[in-house]
């Protein structure tokens, strides 16, 4: 064979418990396609193809051998000029020796050659010299050197056979990537899914996607034929863009898709400007950084105004709302606001300084009843 396909792998790699049996075809894989100079710059979509699994599989695999130390990466685009945007190319290259690797298990493997209890070190004596009774190599019966006498032909002695227990952090890494490879395919199917997706703001469509729970993903994609049926029943030659459909959750206005719901049965509602439900709305929207839907000098609201809305009557003058940048305040905040606010709307997040955060007239959203809490402890007013 002119071209032999050879892989060698660090043998520390394959005992780490760290690591993931991907992990390992992604080790043995990046040793399959290395250059002269010990470095693989084989594409990620080749070879997330050749293991049969997806992109972002394979980017965790990289990113725990990486972590874990078994390989080392570079970036693929030094040509370009600093303050360009970065590129997430990355070329890596399989570490053989590592220097903080334990001296002391190469001193046990290489003792484990010398192991009596291994049968194919025995010296196994010629027919008539010895044998035991038992057969030939057998150990010999009872007590003695050998540890294992008496445990059984295949009993691993000297373990309790227990389960390797998972580190935490893995378990969560583990949660996380579920997560986002649900997000993926839901995004992927969306696509599939959508007319426009191919014209489409695809950035803009990510964000909308993302605010999305795992409900609402499942409904967006079932609303979206029935959506697009209606679109042809009331004679429509255009279709709306896909982030559109996912940030305005138009799905929910189809008939009878709230048949059930409370909060989906209730009718757009018409309220005259300078009202106190037009006062609690402008709150509220500027809080999500989104404008209003003002129809002949009345504001259209598509949702309940709920004591929850009603609270943001009164508010203070934005001048004097909070900087927000508790990250569970600012998670409180976006489930609120993806429940009550409708509509496209800017990023709720700007960079101020180091730190990433949004004004709001207090820590937390109001509670059910409508009243406001400063205390810490209140994760997003009993919602």
């Amino acid at each position: 064979m002119s071209n032999p396909r050879l892989s060698i792998i660090p043998a520390g790699a394959v005992t780490d418990r760290s690591l993931e049996p991907r992990d390992l075809q992604t080790l043995c894989l990046l040793g399959r396609h290395i250059d002269r100079a010990g470095w693989c710059t084989r594409s990620q979509v080749r070879m997330a193809a050749e293991l049969g699994c997806g992109r972002a599989t394979l980017q965790r695999s990289l990113d725990r051998l990486y972590e874990a130390g078994w390989v080392e990466k570079k970036r693929r685009d030094h040509w370009r000029p600093e303050d360009s945007t970065p590129s997430s190319s990355y070329a890596y290259r399989v570490k053989l020796d590592r220097d903080d690797f334990d001296q002391k298990s190469l001193a046990r493997d290489g003792d484990d050659d010398l192991d009596e209890s291994h049968a194919e070190n025995d010296e196994v004596p010629e027919i008539g010299e010895g044998v035991p009774a038992g057969g030939q190599g057998c150990p010999p019966v009872g007590t003695g050197a050998h540890a294992c006498t008496g445990t059984g032909a295949h009993t691993y002695a000297g373990t309790n056979n227990d389960p390797l227990e998972r580190p935490l952090k893995t378990i969560e890494r583990d949660a996380g990537a579920r997560a986002r490879d649900r997000k993926e395919r839901f995004k992927g199917e969306f696509r599939k899914r959508w007319p426009t997706a191919v014209v489409d703001d695809r950035q803009r469509t990510d964000y909308a996607a993302d605010a999305l729970s795992a409900e609402e993903e499942k409904a967006a994609l079932d609303g979206v034929e029935p959506f697009l049926e209606e679109l042809k029943r009331q004679g429509r030659k255009t279709v709306i863009a896909g982030w559109r459909y996912l940030e305005e959750k138009r799905w929910t206005l189809l008939r009878g898709a709230g048949e059930g719901s409370a909060e989906r049965s209730v009718s757009r509602a018409a309220f005259a400007e300078g009202s106190t439900e037009h006062r609690a709305l402008d709150a509220l929207y500027a809080v999500a950084r989104a404008r209003l839907f003002v129809n002949r000098g009345d504001v259209i609201y598509p949702g309940g105004v709920t004591p929850q809305v009603l609270a943001f009557a009164d508010v203070a003058d934005r001048a004097s709302w909070r900087w927000i940048v508790d990250r569970q305040q600012i998670a409180a905040w976006q489930a609120f606001l993806s429940s009550h606010v409708f509509g496209a709307r800017s990023p709720l997040l700007e960079r101020r300084g180091d730190a990433m955060g949004f004004f709001a007239p207090a820590p937390w959203p109001p509670r059910k009843d409508g009243t406001w809490s400063d205390e810490a402890s209140q994760a997003g007013g009993d919602e």
